[in-house]
């Protein structure tokens, strides 16, 4: 069961929000394109995501949705290895599939690449705590089931739609109205990776440094000749991320059933 009218309203208030962040956001980009500025448009964008930002943390505070981002020093040392897992595990797939990569920061000045891609730093911290945090438990609140995992299911899906679908107003202002649906079912399905990817860690920060990854590009795959179909999933950081947190929870499980044995086994000698 779905409580229906809090879920409209939610959406609503969603949609709402979205269409008055594009018409702020249209009106604002032609104000730029007037002056044609870089430095003006750079501003303007770290403005735009910081004002979100602030939105998701007051968002936040006010709901007491806070406990789920409580940053710790066992989820920094986490943050750590996931994230050096992932780019270790990136060029050995590379390399044994042969697929050329390279590091953004090698193909050009360190201090421009470093501040341009601070940007994503807001992106990807703003959208996780909105849409993987705020939205996903409110959605979550609306739903009335036994059967928690459906529950889940049933927010994952409905969360990442409203996800793909907040995309519209950047998506329309960067392809100026060409956009192809392939890009928003990419959207959605990436944020279903992401959320798989805070769920099973209980880290909102693991999937902001995978989403920050992959929107700044980090690392860039190439094929030397064509493009393979195994690239696609080579290069979609979410999922090498989702390899990464099974194996864990895989050598995490053994560990665990090999510990009762040897605990139960020396139990019985005693």
């Amino acid at each position: 069961m779905i409580k229906g009218k809090e879920l409209i309203k939610i959406i609503l208030i969603v949609c709402a929000f979205i269409a008055i962040a594009f018409s702020i956001i249209y009106i604002i980009k032609i104000f730029i394109l007037k002056y044609n500025n870089l430095y003006l448009t750079t501003m303007t964008n770290y403005g735009i995501q910081l004002l979100m930002l602030v939105i998701a943390l007051y968002l936040l505070n006010k709901f007491n949705y806070i406990k789920y981002i409580k940053f710790s020093l066992k989820s920094f040392f986490e943050l750590i290895v996931y994230t050096a897992l992932l780019i270790i595990l990136i060029i050995v797939l590379s390399n044994a599939f042969h697929i050329g990569h390279y590091f953004v920061w090698n193909t050009g000045n360190f201090m421009t690449i470093l501040f341009q891609n601070f940007y994503f730093v807001f992106v990807a911290l703003e959208e996780e705590y909105l849409f993987r945090v705020v939205l996903y438990y409110k959605v979550l609140e609306t739903i009335v089931l036994k059967n928690k995992a459906l529950k889940v299911i049933i927010a994952i899906l409905l969360t990442n739609a409203i996800f793909s679908m907040s995309h519209f107003p950047i998506t329309y202002l960067v392809h100026r109205g060409n956009m192809n649906i392939t890009y928003f079912l990419n959207v959605f399905i990436t944020g279903i990776f992401v959320s798989y990817l805070y769920l099973r860690t209980g880290n909102i920060y693991i999937p902001s440094v995978m989403h920050f990854i992959g929107d700044a590009r980090i690392i860039e795959l190439y094929p030397y000749n064509r493009l393979p179909i195994y690239v696609y999933f080579i290069d979609n950081i979410m999922v090498v991320s989702v390899i990464i947190i099974e194996i864990y929870n895989i050598c995490k499980y053994f560990y665990n059933k090999n510990y009762k044995i040897i605990k139960y086994n020396n139990k019985n000698k005693c």
